[in-house]
């Protein structure tokens, strides 16, 4: 055995690896005899197949010693152990006796041994590093060539003949010469890479993978590859019963779907999303995320322009002059070649000692990083290429990195492009944007561009260097969405998704793209570098930030590189130097007499050229080139005068070829205007905005019309108050400063409107110009809504702060020397204050102010703390007192929101065991035995999906170990179930669809209310142990516990059937059902994809449709002959469970009946009286030991007159706000459930989950307390058809109108053909105008019905605030009638009939004026969307409006909390039936 020395750290972290005795016998031989070869006496390098490991003897020149050894033990007790045997990176020499060359053979990962002459070479390790090895002598070859018995090279064109000693293979070699070592060509013998273990089963596994059971080849595409670094740990760990609440949350969302799906449903829409506590806290975290990463980067101001760098504003600036001698001017004027001075930057002084490894401190440094976060950074990182102790700038050896296949990573990458610069040139490189890739745990990628069209190379580029991700995600722009792209994305399957806006992954990938761009420009800035080397340095600092061990939680602790690659990140290339730093490297090709040391500066490591550690080099001529062998200036020459003219002499050629910090003008090939003149250009500058996508806009300047006698012409006076208005508008996607500059001209030389001095009622169309000198025109009222809109009670703008850009202190502030004041007592103390600091802060609309930091740590103290961190200004005495309590506290106010998150250690008002131990102790405690007999039936019935392996019997190759253990979940009718599942959290991600089919709920309600039309029956059966029954996609394996009895306890077990857990089990039932629904001759729903069509006759021969609904398990099908279907068609593949053959009595957690109503229609009804009775049963005994009871009298959902958002009560303590969020989801169930009658209120109650106060727990009560009363609820969904006067919804003659060209409306091509009877669609909708007291938002609401069956129904608070009652319920319409289309869809695609409109009723009437009357004209644009949307699909003849009376409109219900009489009673009763008894 040897093992590597290394720290105890190392050793408990990577196995090590195996010696095998014939290596251990070769090397005890040669230290222990003398050896002797047959062949050349120098050296020789013998291929040895039995060796696992390269052994190198004296004449191997060492290149580099790792600090690794390893200790041989052999396998004969002849001979003693030997220790410490050094591994190294050596060479060795070869003197090709054909072309008489000499090529330096490099070795890494090598034994060496100096008492051997000769050396080893395994053939395996050879063909493992991309060589061809013909071991076959030519003597044994049937037709022998000369690529017999060689070595070949494929990259290097470079073949090595093998000779023979006995029956030996062998090439002579000899130690290499320095100079050799310098001037020879290169070639890497083995694999390169940190270690080597020859015991991997890997190799095992590939060489099994490529036959299958018969013997034969297995196709390429079919051939399972194995790669090394994603073998995970062997641990052998035992399946526990044992689950941690952790576990439980993790699993919660598999084992019980129905719960999970019902939080997905409708009714999470009902409230603004970032309201809900879950997506609180994660918004919290990401903002605090987010927080950590900029200051990691060292730049809190994320750059969100469309360009990296600003425009040219002014043209004033002086021509370049060059400061210095007069001396070097002539040198300047005479020398006009550029290469010819590379002679004067040659090195005078004595060579600096690169250092082996870098200190915490200067890494902070040269990164600008904090203190911490470097010393976290060298702690998870390496420096394996260090620098030989060598006074010369001796000669580096290049690698043989190659990709040979894409690498799988299983994170979400986001991409975008972004443009460097518009007019002020093109990088050095001839690039003028870049494509940026951001990780979900801010991994950054990118890939200098010359175009966007090169977006699909760059594409290309990330995926052979990092690897293919599970899903890149990226907006809609034209490039990001190409054929290119997408084929791409195919062929490495990776899902490419594109991106709505204002989503989490939107922001969160803006602002890392933001902060990359800011840090790049404050690197170039600080160090003065020309703008045209932003690609060097945006490359440099996505690279450093990969290797920055940020303090992210998701990180933990580690470097982004490390969450991508699996690999530390090594930092050799990146510690020696600074961006731009000063250099001296060795040219190469230097003749005599000129110096090989010559001056540059450096501009990062040149990835894929030379090896590892080459660094770009820009020279004095303004070329780069990549340089493996350079050095840092040492002391002497950076305070030397005649270095220093050197560098300002380098500085000054730089700035005349590619100019300086600030952006220059164009060259003459980069611009389209011919001219030299510096005004030409100015005015060139500043002509209209114009882009590729948009051409330049003219606006006329027109005079003033006059009459006359000279008078203004239909113009307001000249004390029109909006003239000179300065505000924030949109403009494209972003929101700019605007200012009105005058009234806008038509055609004919007039005003378009009216004034009024009053602003809201002024008609008037103004001009608009934005930054860039775009002019718009605005409406009056438009202008005037958003000047309202950014002031604050008084009048006063409000302005958010954008970022903080940059800081300054004067001489008032306090140093660091005096920091500390003495107290009487003689106590050193911190003097707090911030005196003579300033920060510059920008605004939203963009524009930037000198705040003083005491303002600004009380106003936005967590953004000046993050700047201060992110600029290592925190330890400065302004700072040092606050900023680090600051950050602690953000942690601290996101840990107790956290805490607020809903309990889980009941479920329906039962308590849920997280062990074997716990389900026991819970049935002694209540007096039953439900949790026993839960686990005994689950163990019986998963039997089946094990093969238990005998203890003689081995684990096929390439099935792997997983874990696994037993969940509990109580049920939606209150029957305890446990599950035996996967522990699916522990296993990589699959980069395609793992879910099991969920049908929604409103195709249940169709479905049903089509059964009663149609007269045909319903049938429902439960799949038992659904995801046993289909076969599992995946080769895995368990060792048995507890729960499998002692006899198997320890054994291994083949998964051979689906499990719950398992990150493929819901897919794999998913598709094995989907095979059986097809065989059987059903068509899945193109609009529900759970909803499965199949064409039938009834008995007396009319045509209809059957339809099978499935969700997850349970089955629902609609067909004249139900039950046939399910014993024997269905259950032909599947087992059902018999007790559930029949009627349906509960589905998706409400009990269903079928009645009979006055009018003898039979139909379906849905009631959730057990389920309201249950919940309100276990919250009074949860009152009950708090000696509290329900309010006594509760007539309507909330008490009379009762605002939440106004309520000012006490907070909830943590414990009462969790149960507080418990209620509500219970109550959002109900609703989903049909309780229609208190949606609004909940809706309503769901807004304040974040911070729940003491009034709103006590409304919660009265609400529970009025479910109690008024349990006896059924929704019943009625085939009748609705009495409608169509005399209010007359068709209308839209030919004349903006869209008589869409008279009709469009049907889907692929839609079914109709069969049966069809529906008649009504909807009620109502809009409760600035409803919210505080926020002056507006609440939709809107019930649908298919003939009197109530479909959907809906209650939110709308996402912008109205100015009138007009523009609120033009929003509700249109979000009514978007959800009509829909519908609409889906019945088209379900196969039932939908010829007839659909009838909408408003109480509204200018909005329904302006939607069925084809001559009106929209009064406000603000509404222009809405508005054209509701008239296109009148005119299309999808729906007609009409009004009714608010007294009659149903949908007031839905918009606000109505008191309890007359009105309310008879909203609800055209809902639900029986819930107020005697009433009805």
């Amino acid at each position: 055995m040897f093992e590597v020395s290394s720290t105890t750290a190392e050793r408990e972290q990577k196995p090590s690896p195996v010696l095998n005795a014939h290596v251990s016998d070769v090397i005890q031989r040669a230290t222990t005899s003398e050896v002797t070869t047959a062949v050349d006496s120098s050296s020789s390098t013998e291929l040895d197949s039995h060796a696992n490991m390269v052994v190198l003897g004296k004449q191997a020149y060492v290149l580099n010693d790792s600090g690794k050894t390893a200790q041989v033990s052999p396998f004969t007790p002849d001979y003693d152990s030997m220790t410490d045997v050094p591994i190294v990176d050596a060479a060795i020499a070869y003197d090709c006796p054909i072309t008489l060359k000499t090529y330096i053979l490099v070795c890494h990962n090598a034994l060496y041994v100096p008492a051997m002459d000769h050396n080893l070479v395994p053939p395996f390790i050879l063909r493992e590093a991309g060589l061809e090895v013909h071991d076959t002598p030519k003597i044994q070859v049937t037709d022998p060539t000369v690529e017999d018995h060689t070595i070949y090279f494929p990259n290097d064109d470079v073949r090595i003949a093998l000779s023979l000693n006995g029956i030996f293979s062998y090439f002579p070699s000899r130690t290499p010469t320095r100079q050799e070592l310098d001037t020879a060509d290169v070639l890497v013998l083995t694999p390169e890479g940190s270690t080597w273990n020859p015991h991997d089963s890997a190799y095992a596994d590939n060489e099994e993978n490529m036959l299958d059971w018969r013997g034969d080849m297995v196709e390429p595409k079919d051939r399972d590859r194995i790669v090394l670094e994603e073998l995970p740990d062997d641990e052998r760990m035992l399946s526990s019963a044992k689950v941690s609440l952790e576990e439980n949350v993790a699993i919660d969302a598999v084992s019980s779907a129905a719960d999970a799906v019902c939080k997905r449903a409708h009714i999470s829409s009902l409230i603004s999303p970032i309201l809900d506590p879950v997506l609180l806290s994660e918004a919290l975290e990401e903002r605090a995320a987010a927080g950590r990463f900029a200051m990691s980067v060292g730049s809190t101001n994320a750059c969100f322009d469309e360009y990296l760098f600003d425009e040219i504003k002014d043209r004033g600036e002086k021509p370049f002059r060059l400061q210095g001698s007069s001396k070097t001017m002539d040198l300047l004027r005479v020398h006009k070649d550029l290469d010819s001075y590379e002679q004067n930057f040659y090195a005078g002084a004595a060579h600096a000692e690169p250092p082996k490894g870098v200190s915490a401190q200067y890494l902070s440094k040269i990164w600008k990083i904090d203190l911490d976060s470097a010393k976290k950074t060298l702690n998870v990182t390496t420096q394996k290429c260090k620098r030989a102790d060598d006074p010369s700038l001796s000669r580096n050896y290049s690698t043989n990195d190659r990709m040979l296949r894409y690498k799988r990573i299983n994170q979400y990458f986001f991409m975008d492009t972004f443009f460097a610069t518009k007019k002020a040139g093109k990088s050095s490189r001839g690039n003028t944007c870049c494509q940026l890739f951001v990780s979900d745990k801010g991994f950054v990628y990118v890939v200098p561009m010359k175009s966007k069209s090169e977006v699909p190379a760059a594409l290309k580029m990330f995926a052979k260097e990092i690897g293919a991700p599970d899903v890149i995600v990226c907006d809609n722009g034209g490039e990001q969405k190409s054929k290119a792209v997408k084929k791409f994305c195919y062929q490495i399957g990776t899902t490419l998704r594109y991106l709505e806006e204002s989503t989490p992954w939107s922001n969160a990938a803006e602002l890392y793209i933001g902060l990359m761009k800011e840090s790049t420009r404050k690197d170039m800035k600080a160090s003065d570098c020309p703008l045209v080397f932003w690609d060097y340095c945006m490359e440099r600092r996505a690279r450093v930030n990969n290797l920055t061990a940020k303090n992210l939680f998701q990180l933990e602790g580690q470097t982004p590189h490390f969450t991508v690659t699996g690999e530390e990140g090594d930092i050799s290339n990146l510690c020696q130097y600074d961006w731009y730093q000063w250099c001296y490297y060795r040219e190469q090709g230097a003749a005599f007499p000129m110096h090989r040391e010559v001056l540059g500066r450096v501009l990062g490591p040149a990835k894929g050229e030379g090896n590892e550690m080459a660094q770009w080099i820009l020279k004095s001529n303004g070329n780069v080139v990549p340089r493996r062998s350079l050095r840092p200036l040492t002391v002497s020459e950076t305070a030397s005068e005649t270095e220093q003219k050197k560098r300002e002499t380098f500085t000054a050629l730089i700035t005349t070829r590619h100019g300086g910090s600030v952006p220059r003008r164009p060259n003459a090939k980069e611009s389209d205007d011919d001219s030299d003149d510096d005004d030409d250009y100015v005015d060139n500058y500043l002509q209209e905005y114009g882009d590729d996508d948009e051409s330049p806009r003219f606006i006329p300047e027109i005079a003033d019309p006059v009459d006359a006698a000279g008078n203004a012409i239909n113009q307001q006076p000249l004390y029109d108050q909006l003239i000179h208005a300065e505000l924030i508008l949109p403009q494209g996607e972003a929101m700019q400063m605007a200012k009105v500059l005058r009234r806008h001209v038509g055609p004919e030389g007039k005003v378009i409107g009216e004034y009024n001095e009053t602003p809201i009622w002024n008609s008037i169309v103004y001009d608009v110009e934005f930054p860039d000198g775009e002019i718009k025109e605005y409406a009056a009222n438009q202008i005037a809504e958003n000047m309202l809109g950014q002031v604050d009670n008084e009048g006063f703008t409000l302005c958010m702060v954008d970022a903080i850009i940059d800081h300054a202190k004067d001489g008032h502030a306090v140093e660091k020397e005096d920091q500390y004041a003495v107290t009487k007592r003689g106590q050193r103390r911190l003097r707090k204050t911030t005196h003579g600091w300033k920060l510059l802060v920008r605004w939203k609309d963009g524009s930037t102010t000198w705040v003083p930091l005491k303002d600004m740590k009380e106003s936005h103290p967590i953004e000046s703390s993050e700047y201060a961190k992110s600029q290592n200004i925190h330890t400065e005495p302004a700072f040092v007192w606050w900023v680090a309590h600051t950050l602690k506290k953000r942690d601290v106010i996101i840990s107790s929101v956290r805490t607020r998150l809903k309990r889980t250690t009941h479920k329906y008002g039962h308590e849920v065991p997280n062990n074997l131990e716990h389900a026991r102790k819970i049935d002694l405690k209540n007096g039953n035995n439900f949790w026993q007999q839960a686990i005994e039936k689950e163990m019986l019935n998963v039997g089946i999906a094990f093969e238990i392996l005998q203890d003689d019997e081995h684990t096929p190759v390439g099935w792997k170990l997983v874990t696994g253990h037993v969940i509990f979940d109580v049920k939606m009718d209150f029957t305890r179930k446990a599950r035996w599942v996967l522990d699916g959290h522990k296993t990589a991600e699959p980069i395609i669809s793992t879910y099991a089919g969920v049908v929604s709920r409103e195709s249940v309600r169709i479905a049903l209310t089509y059964a009663s039309l149609n007269g045909v029956d319903v049938m429902a059966a439960d799949i038992r142990n659904a995801y046993l029954q289909a076969p599992s996609s995946q080769k895995d394996y368990i060792v048995c516990g507890p729960e499998f009895g002692l006899e198997n306890m320890g054994k291994r077990a083949k998964i051979i059937r689906a499990l719950y857990g398992g990150k493929t089990a819901g897919r794999d039932f998913r598709n094995h059902l989907r095979s059986c629904m097809k065989h059987l001759g059903f068509v899945s729903c193109k609009a529900d994809p759970d909803v499965w069509i199949r064409a039938a006759k009834k008995d007396d021969g009319s045509e209809y449709y059957e339809y099978v609904l499935i969700y997850t398990d349970d089955v629902l099908v609609v067909s004249e002959h139900g039950e046939n279907f399910l014993r024997n068609q269905l259950g032909k593949y599947f087992e059902l469970k018999e007790e559930s053959i029949g009627a349906p009595k509960i589905y998706l957690g409400g009990r269903l009946s079928k009645v009979t109503l006055v009018n003898g229609q039979e139909c379906w009804g849905f009631s959730s009286s057990q389920y309201v009775q249950e919940s309100v049963k276990n919250l009074e005994e949860t009152l009950e030991k708090q000696g509290l009871k329900l309010p006594a009298r509760a007539n309507t959902p909330l008490t009379s007159s009762y605002r939440p958002e106004i309520d000012v009560s006490g907070e909830l303590q943590p414990n009462q706000a969790s149960d507080y969020q418990s209620y509500i989801g219970i109550l959002r169930w109900m609703v989903e459930l049909g309780r229609v009658d208190i949606c609004c209120e909940v809706s309503m109650m769901s807004s304040h989950l974040a911070l729940p106060r003491e009034g709103h727990l006590q409304e919660l009560y009265h609400m529970f307390a009025y479910l109690k009363k008024y349990h006896n609820s059924e929704m019943v969904f009625d085939p009748s058809e609705p009495d409608i006067d169509e005399s209010q919804f007359q068709e209308k003659d839209w030919t004349t109108s903006e869209f008589g060209d869409c008279t009709e409306e469009e049907l889907p091509a692929n839609m079914p053909m109709p069969r049966g009877l069809g529906f008649r669609m009504r909807a009620y909708v109502d809009a409760d105008h600035a409803g919210d007291s505080i926020t002056r938002r507006s609440r939709t609401g809107f019930l649908v019905y298919l003939n009197k069956a109530p479909i959907y129904w809906m209650s939110k608070k709308q996402t912008s605030v109205e100015t009138s009652s007009f523009g609120s319920e033009f929003i509700a319409m249109k979000q009514c009638t978007e959800y009509i289309r829909g519908l609409r869809y889906k019945l088209r695609m379900m196969g039932i009939p939908c010829d007839e409109c659909s009838y909408v009723y408003g109480d509204n009437q200018s909005v329904l004026y302006n939607t069925t009357i084809p001559e009106s004209t929209l009064k406000k644009k603000s509404q222009s969307i809405a508005y054209h949307f509701v008239r296109e699909g009148a005119a299309r003849n999808e729906w007609r409006t009409a009004y009714v009376n608010t007294h009659l409109n149903v949908a007031d219900l839905l918009t606000k909390t109505l008191p309890f009489g007359a009105k309310r009673s008879g909203f609800v009763k055209m809902v639900l039936h029986h819930i107020f008894g005697d009433m009805d």
